[in-house]
């Protein structure tokens, strides 16, 4: 709607939700974080419309430029510039791997040296993640 009724005024794109791709009726708190995310993007869209036209020339602010993020429990906007930074464009993922350092205990977990009949002494696993078997 934006690109189409806006012109070259907005940049818009289409997203499929996580949900859809992977199958499945989304839950009540899929239904309900989509309505949260949606709310502060109206309102979000609003806000940067006023300011863009308050003054003589319609330019929109660097800070209008933002990705929604949800942060712990906080929804939190992120200028596309700081996003940039924390981000490896050609593979569309994070630079920093948060989680490596509890993949061999979720492996553990998870029962994978088992599945593939191998014991967790033989691959390091058990002394990787702290844990004693």
């Amino acid at each position: 709607m934006f690109k189409e009724e806006g012109g070259n005024l907005f940049d818009a794109r289409s997203a499929s939700l996580g949900h859809t791709l992977q199958g499945g009726v989304p839950s009540p708190i899929d239904r309900a974080r989509a309505v949260r995310l949606s709310l502060k993007c109206l309102k979000f869209i609003e806000d940067h419309t006023e300011k863009i036209y308050q003054g003589s020339k319609r330019h929109a602010p660097p800070e209008s430029a933002a990705v929604i993020a949800i942060q712990g429990s906080n929804i939190r906007w992120v200028p596309v510039a700081e996003m940039a930074k924390h981000a490896d464009i050609k593979k569309r993922r994070g630079t920093e791997v948060w989680w490596s350092h509890i993949k061999s205990l979720v492996e553990q977990l998870a029962g994978k040296p088992q599945f593939l009949g191998v014991k967790p002494s033989e691959v390091g696993l058990a002394e990787t993640a702290g844990v004693v078997l």
